[in-house]
This record gives C-alpha cells, sequence and structure tokens, in this order.
C-alpha cells in the first residue's frame, strides 16, 4: 500500500530569541526554535504528537487546504516578515503507532 504523506504549510516568525511557527490548518498549534530549520523539525514533532493524540480520540485528522492555505495567509501576513515552509506528516505511519501504543 502507497503511504499517506499530508503537506502542511507553516508561517515562520523571528521573535527575540530566534523563530516561531504555527500551522493554519491546524489552529493551536505552535513551535519555536533557534534557527529555522529547528524551528520546521520542532513543529513537525509538534503535529505529529498533536495528530497521535486525535487519532488515539478517534478524531478525523485536519486536511491541509493546500494552494489556497498559500493564498489566504499571503494575503493575511507582511511577507517582509514571515518565511513560508511546509511540513510533510505520514500520517500512515502515526496511524499505525498510534494503534500499537492503545493496544
Amino acid at each position: 500500500a502507497e503511504a499517506v504523506v499530508n503537506q502542511y504549510l507553516i508561517a515562520i516568525g523571528r521573535t527575540p530569541s530566534g523563530y516561531s511557527a504555527h500551522c493554519p490548518d491546524v489552529p493551536g498549534r505552535a513551535a519555536v526554535g533557534v534557527t529555522v530549520e529547528e524551528t520546521v523539525a520542532n513543529m513537525k514533532k509538534a503535529l505529529e504528537f498533536h495528530f497521535e493524540g486525535m487519532i488515539e480520540d478517534g478524531e478525523p485528522l485536519p486536511q491541509s487546504d493546500g494552494v489556497s492555505a498559500y493564498q489566504e495567509i499571503a494575503r493575511e501576513i507582511d511577507s517582509g516578515q514571515y518565511l513560508l515552509a511546509h511540513v510533510h506528516i505520514d500520517t500512515d505511519r502515526l496511524s499505525l503507532d498510534a494503534l500499537t501504543a492503545s493496544v
């Protein structure tokens, strides 16, 4: 079976101590880091952890809005202040991990 990998947009902003990121498709989730790379990695971990909890609770995972998410966030933010990136989440692997953990 082919793996299901979802791509989520994240917006990364500068902070006094480094960077912070949020994901428009997953309200309430954020991550920070000293570098952009660390911030992206931390955001991916935060999303995976959140999604594992959702799977364990039987909740549907948020769907990425794809290109429309980029268009919407581009209208909302000052492009000089933010970087846009995306993370890939292997939701099939998370499903297996969550099911194994709950058995």
